[in-house]
Protein backbone atom coordinates (compact mmCIF):
# COMPACT_ATOMS: atom_id res chain seq x y z
CA UNK A 1 0.00 0.00 0.00
CA UNK A 2 1.93 3.05 -1.21
CA UNK A 3 -0.15 5.63 0.66
CA UNK A 4 -1.63 4.14 3.83
CA UNK A 5 -2.62 6.38 6.72
CA UNK A 6 0.72 5.86 8.46
CA UNK A 7 2.76 5.87 5.24
CA UNK A 8 3.74 3.14 2.81
CA UNK A 9 3.39 -0.43 4.07
CA UNK A 10 2.92 -3.98 2.93
CA UNK A 11 -0.45 -5.64 3.49
CA UNK A 12 -0.27 -9.41 3.99
CA UNK A 13 -3.28 -11.29 2.60
CA UNK A 14 -4.43 -14.91 2.81
CA UNK A 15 -3.17 -17.22 0.04
CA UNK A 16 -6.74 -17.71 -1.21
CA UNK A 17 -7.28 -13.96 -1.59
CA UNK A 18 -3.94 -13.55 -3.36
CA UNK A 19 -5.02 -16.19 -5.89
CA UNK A 20 -8.34 -14.42 -6.51
CA UNK A 21 -6.62 -11.05 -6.94
CA UNK A 22 -4.04 -12.54 -9.32
CA UNK A 23 -6.90 -14.02 -11.37
CA UNK A 24 -8.59 -10.63 -11.59
CA UNK A 25 -5.34 -9.00 -12.66
CA UNK A 26 -4.84 -11.65 -15.37
CA UNK A 27 -8.41 -11.38 -16.62
CA UNK A 28 -8.30 -7.59 -16.74
CA UNK A 29 -4.76 -7.58 -18.13
CA UNK A 30 -3.58 -5.30 -15.33
CA UNK A 31 0.00 -4.23 -15.92
CA UNK A 32 0.35 -1.51 -13.29
CA UNK A 33 0.58 -3.88 -10.33
CA UNK A 34 -2.62 -2.46 -8.86
CA UNK A 35 -5.78 -4.55 -8.80
CA UNK A 36 -8.02 -1.53 -8.32
CA UNK A 37 -6.90 0.81 -11.05
CA UNK A 38 -7.58 4.52 -10.81
CA UNK A 39 -10.06 6.12 -13.13
CA UNK A 40 -9.42 8.73 -15.80
CA UNK A 41 -7.16 11.46 -14.47
CA UNK A 42 -5.73 9.31 -11.66
CA UNK A 43 -2.29 10.65 -10.72
CA UNK A 44 -1.27 7.49 -8.85
CA UNK A 45 -2.61 4.75 -11.12
CA UNK A 46 -4.69 3.18 -8.38
CA UNK A 47 -7.98 3.82 -6.60
CA UNK A 48 -7.71 5.57 -3.22
CA UNK A 49 -11.12 4.61 -1.92
CA UNK A 50 -13.61 1.87 -2.52
CA UNK A 51 -16.40 3.04 -0.21
CA UNK A 52 -19.12 3.18 -2.86
CA UNK A 53 -18.26 -0.25 -4.27
CA UNK A 54 -18.08 -1.70 -0.74
CA UNK A 55 -21.47 -0.20 0.16
CA UNK A 56 -23.02 -1.69 -3.01
CA UNK A 57 -21.61 -5.12 -2.15
CA UNK A 58 -22.97 -4.87 1.40
CA UNK A 59 -26.42 -3.92 0.10
CA UNK A 60 -26.30 -6.77 -2.43
CA UNK A 61 -25.65 -9.14 0.50
CA UNK A 62 -28.82 -7.83 2.16
CA UNK A 63 -26.94 -6.00 4.93
CA UNK A 64 -27.00 -2.39 6.12
CA UNK A 65 -24.15 -0.36 4.59
CA UNK A 66 -24.34 2.08 7.49
CA UNK A 67 -23.62 -0.76 9.93
CA UNK A 68 -21.12 -2.73 7.83
CA UNK A 69 -18.22 -0.51 6.79
CA UNK A 70 -14.59 -1.19 5.88
CA UNK A 71 -13.64 0.11 9.33
CA UNK A 72 -16.02 -2.35 11.03
CA UNK A 73 -14.48 -5.14 8.97
CA UNK A 74 -11.03 -4.03 10.17
CA UNK A 75 -12.17 -4.36 13.79
CA UNK A 76 -13.63 -7.78 12.97
CA UNK A 77 -10.44 -9.03 11.32
CA UNK A 78 -8.23 -7.91 14.20
CA UNK A 79 -10.61 -9.40 16.76
CA UNK A 80 -10.66 -12.73 14.90
CA UNK A 81 -6.85 -12.84 14.83
CA UNK A 82 -6.64 -12.17 18.58
CA UNK A 83 -9.33 -14.77 19.35
CA UNK A 84 -7.45 -17.29 17.19
CA UNK A 85 -4.47 -16.87 19.50
CA UNK A 86 -2.24 -14.90 17.11
CA UNK A 87 0.39 -13.01 19.12
CA UNK A 88 -0.03 -9.22 19.29
CA UNK A 89 3.18 -8.27 17.42
CA UNK A 90 1.99 -10.38 14.47
CA UNK A 91 -1.51 -8.85 14.62
CA UNK A 92 0.19 -5.44 14.67
CA UNK A 93 2.17 -6.32 11.55
CA UNK A 94 -0.93 -7.59 9.72
CA UNK A 95 -3.06 -4.59 10.72
CA UNK A 96 -0.35 -2.02 10.03
CA UNK A 97 -0.78 -0.29 13.38
CA UNK A 98 2.28 1.52 14.74
CA UNK A 99 1.63 0.50 18.35
CA UNK A 100 0.32 -2.51 20.26
CA UNK A 101 -1.98 -0.15 22.18
CA UNK A 102 -3.79 0.69 18.95
CA UNK A 103 -4.15 -3.02 18.16
CA UNK A 104 -5.75 -3.45 21.58
CA UNK A 105 -8.28 -0.71 20.78
CA UNK A 106 -9.38 -2.72 17.74
CA UNK A 107 -9.51 -6.13 19.42
CA UNK A 108 -12.85 -6.83 21.06
CA UNK A 109 -12.88 -9.87 23.32
CA UNK A 110 -16.04 -11.12 24.99
CA UNK A 111 -16.69 -12.98 28.22
CA UNK A 112 -16.45 -16.40 26.58
CA UNK A 113 -13.01 -15.60 25.18
CA UNK A 114 -11.85 -14.38 28.60
CA UNK A 115 -13.33 -17.48 30.31
CA UNK A 116 -11.51 -19.78 27.88
CA UNK A 117 -8.25 -17.93 28.48
CA UNK A 118 -8.59 -18.14 32.27
CA UNK A 119 -9.40 -21.86 32.06
CA UNK A 120 -5.88 -22.41 30.67
CA UNK A 121 -4.56 -21.50 34.12
CA UNK A 122 -6.13 -24.66 35.56
CA UNK A 123 -4.89 -27.19 32.98
CA UNK A 124 -3.19 -30.10 34.72
CA UNK A 125 -4.53 -29.23 38.15
CA UNK A 126 -6.95 -31.70 39.71
CA UNK A 127 -9.79 -30.50 41.91
CA UNK A 128 -8.54 -32.38 44.98
CA UNK A 129 -5.05 -30.86 44.77
CA UNK A 130 -6.22 -27.33 43.97
CA UNK A 131 -6.85 -26.38 47.61
CA UNK A 132 -3.56 -27.94 48.72
CA UNK A 133 -1.42 -25.92 46.32
CA UNK A 134 0.80 -23.34 47.97
CA UNK A 135 2.16 -20.23 46.43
Amino acid sequence: MPEAKAGEREQPVPVELAAVLEGIMETQKVSTGYVFKGGPGSKTGYRHTFRKAFARAVEKAGLDPKAITPHVMRHTAITRLVKAGVDLPTVQRVSGHKTISMVLRYAHVDGLHVDNAVNHLGFGVTGSKLGAASG
